[in-house]
């Protein structure tokens, strides 16, 4: 089996006799599914070019749900727009047929919102979207959009033929509902960005209000029935993290494990009941923290059985006894398996990235160092194979993440996989901002998104070359989405060291990116806080931090790659920069056609490395 790591990316769902996963054919994303006793062949489901497997899930033994994205033009009331359009395809395991779900609609750009298997009426799920009220025609769904007339809708959709029937219609400013696994209503959240109100509602009944409110400080999570409360995210004062929302009053008390509270971390709900069954915590690794006994004791189980890995639990069948596992080491693509608590034994799956099993792979070593204002900043350095930093210095690429809300772990990365093996270190500094850490750092980077993110990235360069990592005459930078942006910010800024620089679906001009949200949008409220509220009302200040006005500083050679389908960064943002740059011999510009915004395929990902390898060997060579 070769399943290639930057496809996989923990995609693999047990039930209790199939099992299935994402890989690739013919370098695109397709689903493969096994017969864990034998019984039958493995069956490969390929999805058109056009296509991009998301997520998929089981609905019953027979039965597969995936979802995919597809990128369209649609006609709307603000005129042609570009969007990602998401379908959700129900399949049948033992006829092979396939039914594209809500199939009798038109017009709708999300319809693959399941929220409930309804098991109650067999054969059939329940989907919810959004649908605009413009007080004449209907719309169309359309989540993540302006709360403002927007009203979340539900449709009871037969798996058979994809038919839809209308369930119910939720009010204006609806933002969550939270049903319980029959598909009922059990609380429902009103925002209101315009009076910067939060309101949930058990039926008609408020239990919950707070004011002041200008980002999505509060999420509904889940039911959790063994309580009878909700399980909430607070994102500010003494609560912050996870916590209870009593349906009865909004009292909260906090998720507690052991007689410590849970914190800020992320939830792990069981696909078959909806109810919480463990929490994540961002860090050098992710890790997870099982509350129900069986995925508790299979975790001791496995990390017993295998000492020095790292352990992550990705699916489960619904009695628990059988688990998938990934297993991983620092720097390499992990190992999946699954494990039988009931037999006590543990099989092997496959790799995932066999292609990599034999070969040595760069030393991730985890590093800290002192930004400017003397915040600690987190890293990694990926040095080549077989080297430590006693063998440098090296030529180095700084590679900060997207997001910039996320954050990097020492788990393997394909990017900065492939210029270590090529010979340079290369260093991922978690920038303040950064998820993973702290809920102060993280709050840190609202309002730098143009300033002290960009700062920390080019102190960590600085950084490297004091330690004898990286060779003192200069380094590289690279990065995809935010980390594009912070590329060129930094070939602006530190134009004296930067030999090079490749931004991959970077934004180039955050102005412009912020007025293509809806501005009483929580997709607006929380960029324009990223940015910096009301910091921009020059025209310097707002030049300062946009690469479309800074080109003039760039004397470095720079690469800027976009995919023609990116809907998450337009690809209207490469457009501006070439046309800022106009025939400026050091800036190259390259299109790619087909492509969205994550790089899924096989080809997109290998097409960015050997572009941008050779980028870095003609400009920063490593001999």
């Amino acid at each position: 089996m070769v399943v290639r790591t930057e496809l996989l990316s923990r995609s693999f769902l047990l039930k209790a006799r199939n099992w299935s996963l994402n890989a690739p054919r013919r370098g695109l994303p397709s689903l493969c599914v096994f017969d864990l006793t034998g019984a039958t062949e493995s069956a490969l489901i390929g999805l058109d070019s056009t296509y991009r497997l998301k997520d998929f899930f089981w609905v019953d033994e027979a039965r597969l749900i995936f979802r995919f994205g597809m990128f369209e033009r649609l006609q709307t009331q603000s005129g042609m727009q570009e969007f990602e359009a998401w379908r959700a395809v129900s399949y049948d395991v033992n006829s092979g047929e396939s039914t594209v779900l809500m199939n009798d609609t038109r017009g709708m750009v999300d319809t693959s919102n399941i929220v409930s298997l309804l098991p109650q009426d067999e054969g059939k799920v329940l989907i919810m979207g959004w649908i605009y009220d413009s007080g004449a025609t209907s719309g169309t769904i359309m989540p993540t959009k302006s709360n403002k007339g927007w009203m979340p809708r539900t449709f009871a959709v037969n798996l058979k033929n994809g038919k839809t029937r209308k369930a119910e219609t939720f009010p204006k400013h609806t933002d969550q509902v939270v049903f319980d696994q029959y598909g009922r209503e059990v609380a429902r959240l009103r925002r209101d960005i315009n009076l910067g109100t939060s309101t949930v509602y058990r039926g008609r009944d408020e239990i919950y209000f707070e004011d002041d409110v200008n980002v999505r400080n509060l999420r509904l999570i889940a039911l959790e029935e063994s309580v009878g409360d909700l399980i909430v995210w607070i994102d500010r004062g003494e609560n912050r993290g996870l916590n209870y929302m009593s349906l009865r009053d909004g009292s909260m008390s906090p998720v507690m494990i052991g007689d410590k509270r849970a914190g800020a971390a992320a939830t792990i709900i069981d696909p078959y009941t909806g109810t919480l069954v463990g929490v994540e915590y961002g860090g050098e690794w992710d890790e997870q923290v099982f509350l129900v006994p069986e995925l508790d004791a299979a975790q001791s189980a496995i990390e017993a059985a295998m000492p020095g890995k790292h352990v992550t639990i990705t699916s489960w069948t619904a009695d628990r006894k059988k688990v998938s596992v990934a297993l991983a080491e620092a720097g390499r693509p992990a190992d999946y398996f699954v494990y039988d608590s009931a037999a006590g034994t543990m099989g092997s799956i496959g790799s995932a990235g066999s292609h990599l099993v034999n070969r040595p792979v760069g030393n991730v070593v985890s590093i800290s160092y002192e930004a400017r204002d003397g915040r600690t900043i987190q890293g990694f350095v990926t040095l080549p194979p077989g080297k430590t930093s006693d063998n440098g210095p090296f030529p180095l690429v700084v590679l900060p993440h997207g997001g910039p809300v996320a954050h990097d772990t020492a788990e393997f990365d394909w990017w900065s996989g492939a210029y270590a093996e090529a010979g340079y270190a290369v260093l991922r500094p978690n920038y303040r901002g950064s998820t993973g850490s702290t809920s102060e750092h993280r709050f840190a980077g609202y309002g730098e998104y143009g300033g002290k993110m960009v700062d920390d990235v080019i102190d960590g360069a600085a950084w490297a070359i004091a330690q004898g990592i990286a060779k003192p005459d200069g380094y590289c930078i690279a990065g995809g989405s935010y980390g594009g942006y912070s590329a060129l910010m930094v070939a602006a800024r530190d134009s004296g060291q930067v030999k090079c620089a490749i931004s991959v679906n970077g934004v180039t001009d955050p102005i412009l990116r912020l007025s293509e949200y809806t501005p009483d949008s929580n997709a607006y409220n929380h960029y324009e806080l990223m940015l910096g509220s009301g910091r921009f009302s020059d025209d310097a200040s707002r030049a300062a931090i946009m690469p479309v006005r800074q080109a003039g500083a760039m004397s470095a050679p720079i690469l800027i790659m976009h995919g023609r389908e990116d809907t998450r960064v337009p690809f209207r943002q490469f457009t501006r920069m070439r046309e800022a740059t106009g025939n400026r011999p050091n800036f190259t510009f390259v299109e790619m056609e087909g492509e969205d915004h994550f790089l899924q395929s096989t080809y997109a990902r290998s097409d960015v490395l050997n572009r941008t390898r050779t980028f870095l060997e003609a400009h920063h060579p490593v001999q």
